[in-house]
């Protein structure tokens, strides 16, 4: 069942039963929502790309479920409205796990709402102020945060040729690239050069951004069928207080020959550890067949936090 049919039938069922409640059909008035803005000030929060794919909707303090933009739909309310809209996202990159994004903030308002007129609303989303940033790293500063293990390709920065990330009204110079090549070896991995105390009873939600981005490379042509045969994961090195290292998979990420965002969930491997976790570091790491070629390519990385 395709997602946008489940979505109509979450607004048909909300409107059968509140019309339910009354001996008289209600006229419904009609919410369009095509698309959303989000702002943040760069220098605290880092880039303010996003990928909000959904719209999570309260009205008058009842959930009238989730809508995927672009959206019109029915609500059967009237007169003095309070309204809610709240950010959905695809964590992990799976159109099957689409909750509200804890890091951003909800957009409030109170309307007066007309029977069967459409209201068109453009919410505006931004950090919540209580989030807390790891590290977030752009590849514009002259080091990194991140260090390639020495049998692998190396990490560098994108040049004057490169496809970078950019976003309007940002400072978009660099990237991070790791070129696979038969003279660089058929892997890379980096990890931060930082461990994170994040721990079950010191972090509510934790969630890792990045903007990613993969070529097949000089010579060959760019698209996702020349990429089949890469491999690129992200996880976290979880160093229990017992003194062991685990490697522990977060995602596999699929090429894409665009740039995209991606919001991992790292929440859970956190609490699953439970007070045996002293901290941890994060890794990316790829893989391809020998003797093909691939630019991997990230950005705007961020380990984004809410303690308690």
């Amino acid at each position: 069942m395709k997602y946008s049919k489940f979505i109509l039938e979450i607004g048909i069922f909300f409107l059968i039963i509140f019309s339910g409640c009354n001996k008289e059909m209600k006229i419904p008035v009609y919410f369009q929502i095509d698309s959303v803005d989000f702002a943040a000030d760069y220098a605290i929060y880092g880039t303010a790309s996003h990928k909000i794919t959904d719209v999570w909707v309260t009205v008058n303090g009842i959930s009238l479920g989730v809508y995927e933009l672009p959206a019109k739909f029915p609500v059967l309310a009237e007169g003095r409205t309070k309204i809610q809209f709240s950010p959905g996202i695809m964590m992990n990159g799976l159109t099957t796990k689409r909750p509200v994004y804890p890091m951003y903030t909800s957009y409030l308002l109170t309307k007066e709402l007309e029977p069967n007129a459409v209201y068109t609303f453009q919410p505006s989303f931004t950090y919540e102020n209580y989030v807390a940033f790891a590290f977030k790293e752009d590849f514009e500063d002259a080091g990194f945060k991140f260090t390639a293990i020495d049998t692998g390709a190396q990490l560098q920065k994108t040049g004057p040729e490169d496809p970078i990330f950019f976003y309007p009204g940002e400072l978009n110079n660099y990237a991070g690239k790791i070129t696979i090549s038969n003279a660089t070896g058929s892997f890379f991995e980096i990890v931060t050069n930082e461990a994170f105390a994040l721990r079950y009873n010191n972090t509510r939600y934790c969630f890792l951004e990045l903007n990613y981005r993969m070529d097949a490379g000089d010579n060959q042509q760019n698209t996702l069928s020349s990429l089949e045969d890469l491999e690129v994961e992200v996880g976290v090195y979880s160093n229990y207080v017992t003194g062991l290292t685990i490697q522990n998979p977060l995602i596999k990420i699929r090429p894409s020959t665009t740039w995209k965002k991606m919001y991992i969930n790292v929440t859970e491997t956190i609490n699953s550890h439970s007070s045996l976790l002293k901290d941890f570091t994060v890794y990316i790491k790829g893989t391809s067949k020998e003797g093909m070629t691939a630019n991997c390519m990230f950005d705007n990385i961020k380990l984004i936090y809410i303690p308690y």
